[in-house]
């Protein structure tokens, strides 16, 4: 019997499978963004009117001037009649400035910058209960996009000063036994140090701050997006500013390109708390899997030893063109852990290539004994990973130094995060 139209029609089903998944998922991000187009109110009836902070990052803009004139022609069309501005530094890009913010009777805090000024902001807000709202400008914006949050400057204030909102998590992220110390502040001490500044009667144990706090340490990074080491490091490392600022995240391409040639680690990775792992009897599934080495009624700690050319922790899902993390959620508590892996050179990153394609419609890795290439996940309540050699190290696209080991703790839903509402197609047709 002829095998071949069986296969032929095998074939058809999974290639029409795939299609229909990548046809939903751009559906649903049209449908996300089409929702944007709906005019925002700022009324709020339990909050009353807003008292809107806005921290600009003034190296994004041309003419810094000109946006704050734009932002807040817009405000009075909102029936804001007074915005109050704070610009970041190089000292601090903005978690000081929001904590000053929220002292002074903020009642809503807006990031004006990317991902890294957002991030700063964040740590200044984390666990104050008071809204976020993000106005995205840079290259890179990836909170804004797992969030909806539109790029232009009037709509995205528009939902900073609306009532949709969502409780966002925040990683705390710390590195250990560096060979090369970064000239990025950590967000925890600039944090500390502002807290301290507003009320010097306190007295702020930064080091010997108690485990369960939420409070960060010093040396401490917030991240929103994602953290890691090893080839992503390295690509964040080698990125040319310049270069974003002409082709935007296109740069971030390029570098990773030069950075393939980042030799592979050998390191133990710990999850804390991880999620239950997914049956897999043939051992070619996408799980990252361990030994357990500590237990206490519910709560049990994973360990493995693995190779990888890179190791992250992300907090949100998707990237540029890209599903890093399917399993990802901003309010879940967890982080998800992913290793990469490729051997045979452009071969195995060519298999990592359309294994995190695959993704887009939805597609699981399949990482087969032969496989070139492999991508591994797995969600905790917290990571570490120590490297045998030394790795670049970053958060959220920011180079952070170059150590062996990286500590990952969550603060579940630390942020409250102004949001647009995302709206069904029923509600969106015209009439």
């Amino acid at each position: 019997m002829d095998a071949t139209p069986w296969v032929l029609a095998a074939v058809a089903g999974a290639g029409a499978i795939g299609v229909a998944r990548l046809a939903t998922a751009l559906s649903r991000r049209h449908r996300r963004r089409q929702a944007l187009e709906v005019p925002a109110s700022v009324d709020d009836p339990t909050r009353g009117r807003p008292r809107p902070w806005i921290i600009m990052n003034p190296s994004k803009h041309e003419d810094p001037q000109a946006f704050k004139d734009r932002i807040n022609r817009k405000a009075k069309e909102l029936g804001i009649d007074h915005v109050h501005w704070r610009e970041t530094t190089r000292e601090d890009p903005g978690t000081g400035q929001a904590v000053r913010a929220l002292a002074e009777g903020a009642t809503v805090v807006i990031a004006a910058g990317g991902d890294g000024t957002v991030r700063a902001v964040a740590a200044g807000m984390a666990g104050s209960g008071v809204r976020m709202g993000i106005i995205p400008v840079g290259t890179g914006n990836v909170l804004a996009g797992n969030l909806s949050i539109p790029d232009d400057p009037g709509q995205a204030l528009a939902i900073a000063l609306d009532r949709n909102h969502r409780a966002v998590d925040l990683a705390w992220v710390r590195v250990e036994d560096a060979t090369q110390e970064s000239d990025q502040p950590a967000e925890g001490g600039l944090r500390l140090a502002a807290h301290a500044a507003l009320h010097p009667e306190d007295t702020l144990q930064d080091e010997a701050a108690p485990a369960s706090s939420n409070e960060p340490h010093a040396d401490e990074y917030a991240c929103l997006v994602v953290a890691g080491m090893g080839y992503d490091g390295e690509t964040m490392a080698d990125t040319d500013p310049e270069l974003k600022k002409r082709i935007g995240w296109i740069a971030y391409v390029w570098a990773g390109l030069g950075a393939m040639g980042a030799p592979r680690m050998k390191a133990r990775l710990t999850l804390r708390s991880p999620a239950a792992a997914a049956p897999d009897p043939l051992g070619i599934g996408d799980q990252i899997s361990g030994s357990i080495v500590h237990e206490a009624g519910d709560v049990a700690d994973e360990v493995t030893a693995i190779e990888a050319r890179s190791v992250m922790f992300a907090n949100a899902g998707e990237m540029k063109m890209l599903i890093l993390a399917p399993d990802a959620n901003l309010s879940d508590g967890l982080i998800d852990v992913i290793a990469v892996d490729a051997q045979a050179g452009l071969l195995g990153w060519a298999d990592v290539t359309w294994k995190m394609l695959g993704q887009l419609i939805g597609l699981r890795p399949v990482n087969l004994p032969v496989a070139t290439g492999t991508v591994a996940f797995r969600q905790a309540k917290g990571a570490s990973v120590t490297s045998k050699e030394a790795q670049v190290c970053q958060v959220d696209g920011d180079a952070i130094g170059v150590a062996h080991t990286m500590h990952i703790r969550m603060q579940a839903g630390a942020l409250d995060i102004a949001v647009p509402a995302e709206r069904t197609w029923m509600e969106l047709l015209p009439g």
